[in-house]
This record gives structure tokens, C-alpha cells and sequence, in this order.
């Protein structure tokens, strides 16, 4: 090609070859400029509708004009060759200066930047480039980045649905023989690449993430010895986050890890964030973060009665706030006895609620400088996540990137804020107020409360059944500093001391229920003593220890010295909130110099029974209320099994509820957890697990009579749960977890000693149940969706039948079969109709039946009536949250609230 014309274009050189065609160098005559050209394969260009599909999206590829993309000119055929007019950029692609080393931390910025304005600038006119790669990404004579090759990708080849396109990638050309089309380099592609699913913009962002991880290390992520073995990596290899220099570019390390996640759902979902991020100055610098959350400096200059407004409250409201007057700080050099002491309500922001779940809740938090607030709210979505509240000013703002944030706690300096996530992602990190992504700091599997010293030090609660451990502010290997005694059952909720080497923390025994040790203990080792006894979590302000017992929150003198306290305590909020005696933490927060946060009320953890007609959606509540979960109904419809969370949420007993008198007796007594109840089909017994949690045991036991119950099946090293029994009452089928995945096996309680897979299978699977008729197993699997409801034969075997589209779990047949019930992600439960084609069930149009309790990995909060007209559900108790405050902010607790 070389020497030749075409079109007005003379051919000088060629630049490079790849799976998606030539390119060379060209002049253009008319224009008299150097230019771009990319020939579309000789074996392409004889498709007619590949090359008019091509045209259309080189069109819209055309109007994307940036100093960070290079522009696309035009489409020229010849008659014999087709090809695309690209701008062309001098210099040397991103892959080929990777070959030198790792670049300058202050180009690694630039380039990052660059790219993520480039992508902001695509993404907004609907663009994904699809094949985003160092080689994609020129670096012209000055340094600066250009993305090649914008949606090439679809132009080429067009959906990645379409699997008549399937051996045809651009740079995977052969082998590629699955269903679905895999587009894109594999060691930069993102898991739903990898998996042949569609893609949009968050595929180019976790590109965006491999490049920075390679530009930041200087090695490639992923590799493998064949393409298998790299998108293996892709879809399952862990990050060794170790190897990123977070010590010299913390906020690019953790903007890297935001990028790198696996579900699309959870990934940095706009890379316009990251370009605030990157564009608000050196990415290296620990200080960075975007200041787009609205969030400066209070104003000083203005009178202190502008700066806010004060609402009064009104009869029979909780109250009401517009705006926070901090008149606290423009008065602070004032003498104490002139700051007059303000009282006032903060509401969670519009369209929210606090979420105060009794497992994972996001209490409200004072900063150590009194200028901040921060929380956990729950939007009408489900969707929880820390807000910030500037005191002076009248909105909380969401923080990116904070979903299911649990405990947060604050740095010393007010200008970060750790939290736990529990739900999946099982880590301690930190947010810096100013914006930017969330840090991961080290895991922390269901993480119960932290503090955070001068020295930067950490403190935390790893999980429910632990010692505190300790772990720097920057992140790395945790160390425990306290061991559990005998007797107790864990260790949460640490509090630093002034002098940041003693710390406060409540250690948990299984003898009681509701009051626990409040300790002091040491980072320099040495015994710890019990300092008082306390419902919820202990604080130190203004020389006073604030506990808690029985609803009443207390302040007592306490020596700094002794670590002991001094004389008696005096009450200062009534029905203070603690949430749940389990959890053993309560909604209020101080600092030092006396201010407090709290809020008064009832648990969130209290549930109502309640009854819904399938029909009319009409509700029927039991007088049964408390920490109620997975309710089963007997086959007979008098009796119901529920669980129930006595002395903490990791430890449920069995309760036996009559339905008719409405009343519950208590059915297990045992220490641990006794859970997932399947019913005889004569009502006669149940069968339930009870165990440790890599261990279970079957148990089964008589409804009426005095016998105990029996041990069915025994097992150290693998857990079961009983799903569902058959009409005989003699098959019972069983979720079994052995670590990586869960399967569904049966055994004959005739002789349980052995366990029968129903299948073989490497997909996790479980929630069996069983039709009335016996021919159909109904069971959740993962999914694209994350879980949804499947249908097998009963025998087991390949055959499966899938029933949800848009995920769904825990399913349920109606008596006759003819209807299967399962809940949705969005907490509705959802009827599938149902109809038998041969030996094949057939799906008809699902139908929202009723929204109950968002989807719980433990079981099913629902269970249809035998007579087919009705379910009973566990639910939130309504009236717990209108009993619940919004949150109290009192400037001086000694004036305002004390004696």
C-alpha cells in the first residue's frame, strides 16, 4: 500500500497491524495535512451490512471533538477499499512507553487525567470505546495523551449480543467459539467482557483502572501463558493491592482499586468523577480530594444569627430543621459562660431514613472540631450510604462510593471518616471529607466499631466474635490488642482516650443479654479492668464516662489518671435509641469540649408478623413483635416456626407461634444459632440446623410431648440447612456450603448418613424446595443478576429451566403448583405462573405481588398459607419509626442536658 493513492490520501508509511486492521500514514492533497488512515480488513469489506453499519457509527464517531481523543475525519470507499480518515498523532503509544518503566508519578497524573477527560467527553455523548489499552492511547511529542480508536469496537463488529459476530474481536480472532462475543483485549477487559455479556461505559472505566494499575506498578495486572488463562485472572485473580505505592499516590492507588471492582454495579460508575478527582491537583498528594460536595470553610465574616436558621418545634413533631446556626463558633472565644447552649433537630435528608439496622447501623457521628456531622440514610432505592452535614449549612450531601457504610467513626484532624462494609465487600476504609474515593485501609469481615488516635493509629472491632485489632491510618496488616476472656463472646465499639495510648472498648459475654463490661485497656499491653457496665457503647467528655442502662444515658466524673470513675452518675437523655441489645451500640456521639448528637426511640431491629391477601393486598398484623426472621408455616396452617434474635443478632432461637391464639412459646434453648426449619408434611416434627460456622448439625424434634430433640446428621467439616421435604417425609433436601460455593444435596432420613448431590455443578445454588406434586425442585442460582430463581427435575440431572430474568431469590410454590413465588432484589415478592408442557414447566408473565423485607442471605422472611389464599411475612414495625427522633444536636450536654 505503500506509495499508493486513495482517494486524495498518498500512502507514506504503515504505522501498525492489528485484529482490527492496517493503519498508515497518509497525506491528505486537498487539506495538505498528515492524517490517519485505518483500512478495514480485505475479509470485511465485502459485508454490505458490517460496512453500512461501520459508515453509521463512524458518523457519530465524528462529532466526538476532544484535545484528548483523536478525532475522526471521515469514511472514504474506493470501490475496492474501505477505510476510515483518523487525525494523526506523533509520538509513541502508552504501551510502548511502558517499555521504558514506570513513568514519573507526575506523569502517571497527567496521563490520568488526560484519559479520564477523554472518556468523560465520549461517555457523555453515549460513546464506549470497548478496547481501551495502552497500545490505544498515543502520547504526542509534548507528553500528552490521546485515546485511538473510539468505538471501533461496535462499529466493526456491532453488538456484543449478536453472536453471529462471535469469532471476530479485535485483537481475540480465533478460538473464540462460545456464545457470546468477546470484544477487547483480554488482560485489559472487564469481567462482563470476559463473559461475552453487553458492556457499557463502566467496561471502559475498569480498562481506565488496568492501565493506572500498570502505569502506577509498572507491571501488567493480568497475565497468562494463553488467552484462557488471562481472562481466568480477569474474571477471578485478586489484586495484590500490596504492590501499588499508596504511601507515594494514595488517592490514584485508591482510585485504581474503585475502578477494579468486579460487579459493575458497585464499580466508579461516572469517570467524570475520577477527572474531578484527578483535576483538583497533585493525585499524590494524602491531602487530595474533590471539593465538589459542596462543603468549604464556613463564612466568618458574617453575624452568627445569618449564618442559620433555628426552627422551633412544634407540637407532636419530632422536629424541625432548616439550617444549624453555629453561632457555637463564632462566639467560641467567648467565655463558656457566654456561648449561649443551642439545641437542635437534623432530619435525614428528604427521601431518606437513618438506617439504624441493628446489624450494620450508620449512627450520627460528631467530628472531633464540632463542625461536621456524619450518617448512615437509606433512600427509597434500599440504597444506604454515608451523608455529610456541614453544621452551618442546611443539606446533608451523599458520599460516593460510601454504600452499606456501617459505624463510621472520625479521624482526629476531622478530615476523614472510617467505616466498615460488611455486605460483600467486608472492609474497614476510610473517605476524606473534602470528596474523592474511599481508601480500603484492610478487611474487616463484619466490622462493630473503630477509633482513630493522633499517632494514626486505628482501632477496630474486625468482626462479632473478636478482639480489638489495630491497623494503621494508611492501611495494612491488622493486630489484635485485646484477646477474649472466658466468657465472653466479643470485643466492639473501642473509644481512644485523651492521651491516645488507653482506650475505652465493651466486651460482650454471653452470660448477659442486655448490660456489658465497659473496659479500659492499653496499646502498650497489659491487663485491661472493667470501668462500669453498659447497654450500648462508653464515651469520655468533658471529664465525664457517658454510658447507658436502660434506656437512660448517664455521666459520670471520671479520672483520667485512675481510669476509674468518681462519685455517682447523673442522667441526661431519656429513651435514648440503642439498637438492639445484640448490637450493643446506641445512637449518640460527643466530643471533647461537650457537644452531642443522639436520638431517642426504639430499635429498627423490631418486626411485626403480618398477613397479606394475595389477592387484594389486604394486611393483617400479629400481636407478635421483636427480632423475628424466616417464618415457615406448618402444612396444616396452624402453627408457624419463626426465629428469633434473643441475646444478640448472631444468635437466633426457634419459636413455635400459634396462629389462631396468636401467642409464641419458645422451642430451642440451646446456646448458638438453631435455624432453617423444614416442616414434617403431617405437622408431627421439624427438622432444623444448629451449629458452628464451619460445622452443622440436623436436628429433629417433636412439636407435642416432652422428648428432646435428636440428632439426625453430624458433620465438622461441611454446613447444611434444611431446604424442604417431600410428600413421604422421608427426602429431605439441603443447601450444603463446603467454602467456595453452595450446591443442593438430598438424604433419606431413613438413613442420613450419606448425602446425594443433585447435580454436578460449579454454579453456587440453593434455596431448594420441592413442588407439591414432586416432580419440580424450585431453587436460586447465580446469575448475571447476581441470583435468580431456576426450575429442575427433582432427580436432579443437567435439565434446568430458568423462571426470573431481572433476579430473584428464595422461591416458593403455591399449594397447587401453579403459581411459583420468589422475592426480588427490590424486596417485592414476585409470582410466577406457572404451567406444565410436557415434563417442562412453562413461565407465563410475572406479577408484583407485595414488597416486604429486602432479599436476606439467611432465608426466606416469607411463606405462603396452605390454603393457597394468603403469605405471612416478617416486616418492619411501622411504629418504630415514627417513635424514632431525628437526630439531637445540643452545643454543651453539662448546661443544656446535665444537672
Amino acid at each position: 500500500m505503500i506509495g499508493k493513492t486513495l482517494a486524495h490520501y498518498e500512502i507514506t508509511a504503515l504505522l501498525g497491524r492489528g485484529g482490527m486492521g492496517e493503519v498508515y500514514r497518509a497525506h491528505d492533497t486537498k487539506l495538505r495535512r498528515d492524517v490517519a488512515l485505518k483500512i478495514l480488513p480485505r475479509e470485511l469489506s465485502g459485508d454490505l451490512e458490517r460496512t453500512a453499519r461501520f459508515e453509521r457509527e463512524a458518523r457519530t464517531l465524528a462529532s466526538l471533538q476532544h484535545p484528548h481523543v483523536a478525532s475522526i475525519y471521515g469514511f472514504e470507499d474506493t470501490g475496492e477499499v474501505r477505510f476510515l480518515v483518523m487525525e494523526l498523532v506523533e509520538g509513541e503509544n502508552l504501551a510502548q512507553r511502558l517499555e521504558h518503566g514506570r513513568p514519573p508519578l507526575e506523569e502517571v497524573e497527567r496521563i490520568a487525567r488526560q484519559m479520564a477527560a477523554g472518556l468523560e467527553a465520549a461517555h457523555d455523548k453515549g460513546i464506549v470505546h470497548r478496547d481501551l489499552k495502552p497500545a490505544n492511547v498515543m502520547l504526542d511529542d509534548e507528553g500528552n495523551a490521546k485515546i485511538l480508536d473510539f468505538g471501533l469496537a461496535r462499529a466493526w463488529f456491532g453488538d456484543p449480543a449478536d453472536e453471529s459476530n462471535l469469532a471476530n474481536s479485535p485483537t481475540i480472532t480465533a478460538g473464540m467459539t462460545q456464545a457470546g462475543t468477546i470484544l477487547g483485549t483480554a488482560a485489559y477487559m472487564s469481567p462482563e467482557q470476559a463473559r461475552g455479556r453487553n458492556v457499557d461505559r463502566r467496561a471502559d472505566i475498569w480498562a481506565f483502572g488496568v492501565i493506572l494499575w500498570e502505569l502506577l506498578t509498572g507491571e501488567r495486572l493480568f497475565e497468562g501463558e494463553t488467552i484462557s488463562d488471562t481472562l481466568a485472572a480477569v474474571l477471578r485473580a485478586e489484586p495484590d493491592w500490596s504492590r501499588l505505592p499508596a504511601d507515594e499516590a494514595p488517592v490514584l492507588c485508591h482510585l485504581v482499586e474503585r475502578c477494579l471492582v468486579r460487579d459493575p454495579r458497585q464499580r466508579l460508575r461516572d469517570v467524570g468523577e475520577a477527572r474531578l478527582l484527578l483535576e483538583g491537583g497533585s493525585a499524590s498528594a494524602s491531602g487530595l480530594s474533590i471539593p465538589a460536595m459542596g462543603v468549604g470553610p464556613a463564612p466568618s465574616d458574617a453575624p452568627a444569627l445569618r449564618r442559620g436558621r433555628l426552627l422551633l418545634g412544634l407540637a407532636g413533631l419530632a422536629g424541625l430543621l432548616l439550617g444549624v446556626s453555629l453561632a457555637w463558633f463564632g462566639l467560641r472565644a467567648v467565655g463558656p459562660t457566654e456561648v449561649p447552649v443551642l439545641h437542635l433537630m437534623i432530619p435525614p435528608p428528604p427521601g431518606t431514613e437513618f438506617a439504624l439496622a441493628s446489624t450494620s447501623p450508620g449512627p450520627a457521628v460528631l467530628s472531633p472540631d464540632g463542625r461536621w456531622v456524619t450518617f448512615t440514610a437509606v433512600d427509597a432505592g434500599g440504597i444506604a450510604r454515608l451523608y455529610l452535614r456541614q453544621l452551618d449549612r442546611e443539606e446533608a450531601v451523599p458520599m460516593p462510593g460510601t454504600e452499606d457504610a456501617a459505624y463510621p467513626f472520625w479521624s482526629p484532624d476531622s478530615a476523614f471518616i472510617g467505616f466498615f462494609t460488611p455486605n460483600g465487600q467486608e472492609k474497614l476504609s476510610k473517605v476524606a471529607v473534602a470528596g474523592g474515593p474511599p481508601i480500603t485501609l484492610c478487611p474487616a469481615p463484619n466490622g462493630k466499631g473503630g477509633s482513630w488516635n493522633e499517632e494514626g493509629t486505628i482501632l477496630f472491632a474486625p468482626s462479632h466474635d473478636t478482639g480489638i485489632a489495630r491497623v494503621a491510618a494508611i492501611g495494612g496488616e491488622p493486630a489484635f490488642v485485646t484477646e477474649l476472656a472466658e466468657g465472653d463472646d466479643s470485643h466492639r465499639h473501642p473509644r481512644f482516650l485523651p492521651d491516645g495510648r488507653h482506650f475505652l472498648y465493651l466486651a460482650r459475654t454471653a452470660e448477659s443479654a442486655r448490660m456489658h463490661e465497659i473496659r479500659v485497656a492499653s496499646l502498650d499491653g497489659g491487663e485491661s479492668h472493667t470501668v462500669t457496665m453498659s447497654e450500648c457503647q462508653a464515651e469520655v467528655s468533658a471529664g465525664h464516662l457517658l454510658s447507658a442502662r436502660e434506656g437512660i444515658l448517664l455521666a459520670t466524673p471520671f479520672d483520667l489518671r485512675s481510669f476509674e470513675t468518681v462519685g455517682g452518675g447523673f442522667p441526661i437523655v431519656d429513651r435514648l435509641l440503642v439498637i438492639s441489645s445484640g448490637a450493643a451500640a446506641a445512637s449518640y456521639s460527643v466530643s471533647a469540649t461537650g457537644m452531642i448528637t443522639y436520638q431517642t426511640g426504639r430499635s429498627q431491629s423490631e418486626r411485626i408478623l403480618q398477613w397479606t391477601d394475595l389477592d387484594d393486598g389486604g394486611r393483617t398484623t400479629l400481636p407478635i413483635s421483636g427480632s423475628l426472621a424466616h417464618p415457615k408455616l406448618s402444612p396444616d396452617g396452624r402453627y408457624a416456626m419463626i426465629e428469633v434474635g434473643e441475646d444478640s443478632e448472631e444468635d437466633d432461637d426457634l419459636w413455635l407461634v400459634d396462629l389462631e391464639a396468636g401467642l409464641r412459646t419458645r422451642f430451642t434453648f440451646d446456646s448458638g444459632s438453631e435455624r432453617a426449619v423444614v416442616w414434617s408434611p403431617d405437622s408431627r416434627f421439624v427438622v432444623y440446623t444448629t451449629g458452628e460456622e464451619e460445622s452443622s448439625r440436623l436436628m429433629r424434634q417433636e412439636i407435642g410431648g416432652t422428648a428432646g430433640a435428636e440428632v439426625v446428621f453430624e458433620n465438622a467439616e461441611v454446613q447444611v440447612w434444611a431446604m424442604s421435604i417431600d410428600s413421604t417425609g422421608q427426602r429431605l433436601y439441603l443447601d450444603r456450603d463446603e467454602g467456595e460455593s453452595g450446591d443442593i444435596v438430598w438424604m433419606d432420613l431413613r438413613d442420613p448418613s450419606e448425602l446425594h448431590p443433585l447435580r454436578a455443578t460449579e454454579v453456587d445454588e440453593g434455596g431448594a424446595v420441592i413442588s407439591p406434586d414432586g416432580s419440580w425442585i424450585a431453587y436460586h442460582e447465580s446469575s448475571a443478576n447476581g441470583w435468580d430463581v431456576f426450575v429442575m427435575p427433582a432427580d436432579g440431572g443437567p435439565r434446568k429451566w430458568q423462571m426470573s430474568t431481572s433476579g430473584a431469590v428464595w422461591p416458593r410454590w403455591s399449594p397447587d403448583g401453579s403459581v411459583l413465588y420468589a422475592i426480588g432484589f427490590n424486596g417485592g415478592i414476585i409470582g410466577f405462573p406457572i404451567e406444565r408442557s410436557g415434563d417442562r414447566p412453562v413461565v407465563g408473565s410475572p406479577r408484583k405481588v407485595a414488597t416486604i423485607l429486602s432479599p436476606d442471605a439467611g432465608g426466606s422472611n416469607f411463606d405462603i398459607d396452605p390454603r393457597g389464599k394468603r403469605f405471612l411475612s416478617v416486616v418492619d414495625d411501622p411504629t418504630m419509626k415514627e417513635d424514632t427522633s431525628f437526630v439531637h444536636l445540643v452545643t454543651d450536654w453539662r448546661r443544656g442536658l446535665g444537672r
